[in-house]
């Protein structure tokens, strides 16, 4: 997000519980998140479950990670399913939206968010917090391709890498943990970041 349109945003919800998510953020900490959706159009598509994983320093805080599940939503297809596993009994009991976004804000914070195709989960949960709230996520990011990529130019710049999230895990010795399941992709992310972090490539 520009720094004059999180200035202007600050501004306008000063008076409201969500002021603190336009503040600059000072402190260590990351949240790896992960998003289950019922498709690849964050235009259209409707989440199912999401997983955010504190990273504070060296340490990866399961423990007090945030887990997620939604109402199930008719746009859930077989097709999904067969990827992530959520069947529509599975989701009976989940959240509607206007539940569980106000959970994961709070959650959040301003911290800033850690992910794989992080853009992607950004935009999907734009999409509901401006319908919702009227602003969409102001969190900082940082994408975890990107700084693969960077470590492998810095061993063989003349290869583009394969940038395939299973790919970069095997490559990381990073163990794939319950695939395509907002938490086991969160907290996968979050081990492959910390390979790289201890490999020194920057994350700023």
């Amino acid at each position: 997000m520009l720094p004059l349109k999180r200035l202007w945003l600050a501004r306008k919800f000063a008076h409201t519980p969500w002021r603190h998510l336009f503040e600059p953020y000072r402190g260590d900490e990351l949240i790896a998140i992960d998003t289950e959706t019922t498709g690849l159009d964050p235009r259209q598509a409707d989440v199912i479950s999401i997983a955010a994983v504190p990273i504070k320093g060296n340490r990866i805080l399961t423990s007090q990670r945030l887990e997620l599940t939604l109402t199930a939503s008719p746009k859930l297809t077989a097709d999904s399913i067969k990827i992530h596993g959520l069947r529509h009994q599975d989701l009976h009991q989940g959240l509607p939206p206007d539940k569980a976004l106000p959970l994961l804000l709070g959650f959040i914070q301003n911290r800033p968010l850690l992910g794989y195709h992080v853009l992607f989960d950004i935009a999907i949960l734009s999409r509901l917090t401006r319908e919702q709230f009227g602003f969409p996520l102001p969190n900082r990011h940082l994408e975890l391709a990107h700084l693969y990529r960077r470590r492998q130019l810095m061993q063989n710049p003349e290869l583009e890498p394969n940038l395939g999230f299973d790919h970069m895990a095997r490559e990381l010795g990073v163990p794939l943990l319950a695939r395509h399941t907002a938490f086991g992709d969160a907290l996968t992310t979050a081990l492959m970041f910390m390979k790289l972090k201890q490999a020194g490539i920057p994350s700023r």
